[in-house]
């Protein structure tokens, strides 16, 4: 436990990890929902209330994209922060467990990124319950399930950024790529056809497969992922492999 909570105390610290996050979870967030008031209250017939069920969707992919873009230099940071800072050959040499040292990383990243997930979604919630006029609003299993999908889909990405920085040592070079993966490469892999049944390895789509809300309405047609199951197996594969690189790599760096 002592050795999760300075993985934590060590990302706490860093006061502009921490507004940075907290900007992209919850700042825009809000941002935007002034806006949409403002031109709900000027023009009403040409702009609905920015809350609602119809919204909800809206509201989660955006808060998951905020988050998944925070926990991406959350766990790039976490991943280097040790070897960049010369920390870790300090903490080898008074014969800490290299495994226990990446694995304690995992929890304490969690412990900063969750409570700023769920500060940003009961923001959203209070948005679409109570800015929904005439809307129908969310239920409570709508609630819970979109809850646990934001959680689920910007912790993969936090674990995953984590290991592949792990990996390859480098925090900018790890930030970049996941980020140009996760906003550039990605969609485009998605929409070539000729890659077939290959596209459902993507895990933006496996992500997209599980969230609550387009599954109410039928598949998402942007999702080439059409089953649950195969969606959490890519889910698993990914953070099983990324987490074991991110361990080798660690147990053999030279200190």
């Amino acid at each position: 436990m002592r050795l999760i909570n300075a993985e934590f105390l060590k990302l706490r610290k860093r006061r502009g990890l921490l507004w940075g996050s907290l900007f992209l979870i919850v700042g825009i967030p809000l941002i935007i929902f002034i806006i949409l008031e403002i031109l709900h209250l000027v023009n009403p017939a040409g702009h609905g209330p920015p809350g609602g069920f119809g919204a909800f969707g809206d509201w989660l992919e955006g808060i998951a994209s905020g988050g998944a873009i925070a926990a991406v230099i959350i766990g790039g940071i976490a991943g280097t922060a040790d070897v960049s800072t010369g920390v870790f050959r300090d903490l080898v040499a008074t014969g800490r467990s290299r495994r226990q040292l990446f694995a304690a990383r995992v929890p304490g990243m969690m412990m900063l990124l969750f409570p700023m997930i769920t500060l940003g979604f009961l923001l959203i919630l209070l948005i679409n319950l109570g800015f929904a006029g005439s809307n129908s609003t969310p239920g409570a299993v709508d609630i819970v399930q979109g809850y646990g999908w934001v959680l689920l889909a910007t912790g993969f990405e936090v674990v995953i950024a984590m290991g592949f920085a792990s990996l390859i040592g480098s925090r900018a070079a790890s930030i970049g790529v996941l980020l140009g993966w996760q906003l550039l490469a990605s969609p485009i892999l998605q929409q070539v056809r000729a890659l077939g049944s290959a596209r459902q390895a993507l895990y933006t789509s496996s992500l997209g497969r599980l969230n609550p809300v387009p599954t109410l309405g039928g598949p998402n047609a942007t999702t080439v992922t059409r089953s649950a199951a195969i969606a959490v197996m890519v889910l698993i594969v990914w953070v099983v492999v990324l987490l074991a690189l991110g361990g080798w790599r660690t147990v053999t760096r030279d200190a």
